[in-house]
């Protein structure tokens, strides 16, 4: 008998042609000794309405490791039933591909309205390896198409840290609270509390990826608890570790950036023109972009212009060089 992965609540909406979806915060760590995964639990319609709060990794009973994912719910449910079936991780990963392929194509004929797309990662203990390794399996993805669609792909090929992309504003508060992937922690020292529950709080402050979800693009989807799930050699074993005050049938409303809260540290790699406050004044004021930190200097010489002379602002000559670099603005957009 095959087991379902979600709820009779979950179960329920997806009969009634309302497809559930789950536009997960999913993060995974591999170093040496143990693979450790983040995952968020809340559960929702296409139109965005939450329907549950449930752990979305999942252990494997037959084989040392576990199973989640992003995106229609139908996939890693295929996924768990086919684990089962199989005696070891390693076999799993070489041989479980072209079925899940072949089921979620199958459903694809039949499918309501609503999520589609699958992403379904599976951690586990290498006997082969002898050691921690972790993969992920897509469904074709517009924004993905130079990666190969149902295929394992290999974490080790991220340097053992796998997070879904932020925008440089989320990155930059990271870092101002000693969070920041591959800047203040790698997979060998990431620590799931310390770091983890940072990440995942930038993770619900961002909104829903159009890619996975369109209809609840542009709604803030990550929500419940955040749940890590760690496999090492002597077994998976998960639990809870922060939860949020969400509620079934309610929007996901984060918590704004306690900004005065954390140290006043820039971006990486800025120049030695930079302070804080000019930094700040100039990502206020629309002169950096918070997605990518590109720099519109036509904008910030307006901003430099404006400011007020005091020990927090520009000086006469700081003044001076904006006014000029506003004119060449101007001449340059001519």
């Amino acid at each position: 008998m095959e087991r379902p992965a979600f709820s009779a609540a979950a179960w329920a909406a997806a009969r009634r042609g309302r497809r559930t979806s789950k536009m997960s915060a999913l993060n995974v760590f591999v170093n040496s000794t143990r693979v450790m995964m983040l995952t968020d639990s809340s559960l929702y319609l296409p139109d965005g309405t939450v329907v549950a709060f449930e752990p979305k990794a999942f252990l494997v009973d037959s084989w040392n490791g576990a199973i989640s994912g992003r995106g229609d719910c139908a996939g890693i449910t295929v996924a768990l039933n086919l684990a089962e079936r199989f005696g070891s991780f390693d076999e799993f990963i070489a041989r479980s591909a072209p079925e899940i392929e072949r089921r979620h194509r199958d459903g694809l004929a039949i499918a309501g309205p609503g999520q589609t797309t699958i992403e379904i990662h599976a951690v586990g203990w290498s006997e082969r390896a002898d050691r921690p390794r972790a993969f992920v399996l897509r469904s074709l993805i517009e924004h993905r198409a130079g990666e190969p669609a149902y295929v394992w792909l290999d974490h080790d090929e991220e340097d053992g840290c796998f997070y879904h992309s932020m925008s440089a504003l989320e990155l930059w508060r990271l870092h101002r609270q000693g969070a920041e992937p591959r800047v203040d922690f790698d997979a060998e020292t990431f620590d799931p509390r310390r770091h983890g529950i940072p990440l995942m709080e930038a993770q619900r402050r961002e909104i829903g990826d159009a890619a996975y979800c369109a209809q609840a693009a542009g709604r803030h989807l990550v929500g419940g608890a955040v749940w890590l799930t760690v496999v090492d050699r002597e077994g998976a074993r998960q639990g809870m570790i922060h939860e949020w005050p969400d509620a079934v049938g309610e929007p996901i409303q984060p918590a704004p950036f306690d900004d005065a809260r954390w140290p006043r540290i820039l971006p990486m790699d800025m120049g030695p023109a930079w302070n804080f406050d000019r930094f700040k004044r100039a990502l206020d004021g629309g002169a950096i972009d918070p997605e990518t930190f590109a720099l519109d200097r036509v904008r910030l010489a307006v901003i430099e212009a404006q400011a007020p002379s005091s020990p927090g602002g520009l000086s006469r000559q700081q003044r001076r060089a904006a006014a000029v670099q506003l004119k060449k603005g101007r001449v340059d957009a001519a």
